[in-house]
């Protein structure tokens, strides 16, 4: 009687702490999204947990398809200083270090007269993330400040052995606004994303045009993201985030075609379009 005992306590015990182990180890995202610590810490390999955390369930089971033990990844860290007065701009590519010291934000220009220039920082990050056939590709851009001039922000991928799956392209602003994540999502079929085909048909890389939210926002971000194959043998793919230190139109933003001598490697302007941008250093991984 006294083995029942022990054996019917032990399965009560049992009962009592697998529904709590069950449920240990999940996340569940600002959209309702319920994904596990392993999935989560898989994700952070390429994207900001911003993103993640807004990520909607679409979203999330594509990306379970892919192999997140085979990523490549590559970031740099720009300094960019702009003086509104000349319409001068400089980027220097500068060390994580050197990036975290910065206090972003407007501040004297000793050498022009008491002007006044902006200094703005941000990471950019470029990922590969591996699958069968198809692979996911997704190219980041975090400011330290935010900028102050927001108008249309172009981010973008250029492809040179690779074919982009029509339809999986997409883009997504990330902000907060009093202390709230929130999102402006661009599709693969809306008037801003500007694609580009080879002579032969294949998709050859696209660019989004982001009109950067004018709240009073405490953060930003921007993400593109598709699905690329490869058609011949070491692929390349070149990422570029270009933002705009002038107010400009859409169409303005779209008047590019694709290239290496592009800003960023990616984005060609052949009618002046580029003084408009902070040309900014692109990123690419050779897959």
């Amino acid at each position: 009687m006294k083995n029942i005992k022990l054996i019917f306590f032990a399965l009560v015990s049992l009962l009592v702490v697998l529904p709590l182990y069950t449920y240990a180890g999940t996340i569940t995202n600002d959209n309702g999204v319920v994904m596990t610590e392993e999935e989560y810490n898989n994700f952070l390999k390429a994207y900001t947990e911003d993103y993640i955390m807004l990520m909607t369930q679409e979203n999330y089971d594509h990306l379970k398809e892919f192999d997140f033990s085979n990523v490549q990844t590559k970031n740099i860290y720009v300094e960019t200083k702009y003086n509104p007065h000349l319409g001068i701009t400089t980027d220097k590519v500068i060390s994580k270090e050197q990036f975290d010291k910065i206090n972003p934000g407007l501040k004297p220009n000793v050498n022009d007269g008491g002007d006044f220039e902006e200094t703005t920082a941000k990471e950019f990050s470029l990922a590969l993330i591996g699958g069968n056939i198809w692979n996911h590709v997704t190219a980041t851009a975090t400011w330290k400040s935010i900028p102050s001039t927001r108008s249309f922000d172009l981010i973008g991928f250029r492809g040179y052995g690779f074919r982009f799956s029509e339809g999986s392209q997409q883009g997504t602003q990330v902000y907060k606004e009093n202390g709230t994540r929130k999102s402006v999502s661009y599709g693969y079929n809306g008037t801003n994303i500007k694609k580009f085909n080879r002579s032969d048909g294949i998709n050859a890389g696209y660019g989004i045009s982001m009109n950067i939210v004018n709240n009073t926002i405490s953060y930003l971000q921007t993400t593109t993201e598709c699905d690329v194959a490869t058609t011949i043998d070491h692929p390349s793919i070149y990422a570029s985030y270009q933002h705009a230190i002038k107010d400009i139109t859409l169409a303005d933003s779209q008047s590019y075609t694709l290239g290496g001598s592009g800003l960023g490697y990616v984005f060609v302007f052949n009618n002046g379009m580029y003084q408009y941008y902070d040309a900014m250093n692109g990123l690419y991984l050779t897959y």
